[in-house]
C-alpha cells in the first residue's frame, strides 16, 4: 500500500484550524504566513514525518481544500 500526505490549496482555505485539530497524531500544526488565502494568514502545516496519511484532515476539512496525494 502506498502512503499518502495531504496538500493544501492555500489560495482557497480559510484558516479554520479544522484540520489540524481532526489529525489523530498532531501531524498538522497552524503557521503564520505572509499574504495567501481569503481570511486570515494562518495555514496548516505539515510536521515532518508525523503524518500517518490517514486522510482525516481532508475529509474534516469544510471547504474541501486538501487532497492526498501519494508520497514519491
Amino acid at each position: 500500500m502506498t502512503k499518502k500526505h495531504p496538500v493544501f490549496d492555500y489560495l482557497s482555505c480559510v484558516s479554520c484550524g479544522i484540520c489540524a485539530q481532526a489529525c489523530p497524531v498532531s501531524a498538522l500544526g497552524m503557521r503564520r504566513e505572509g499574504r495567501s488565502g481569503k481570511y486570515r494568514n494562518v495555514f496548516p502545516e505539515l510536521v515532518t514525518g508525523g503524518c500517518i496519511g490517514c486522510g482525516q484532515c481532508a475529509r474534516a476539512c469544510p471547504m474541501d481544500v486538501i487532497d492526498m496525494e501519494e508520497d514519491a
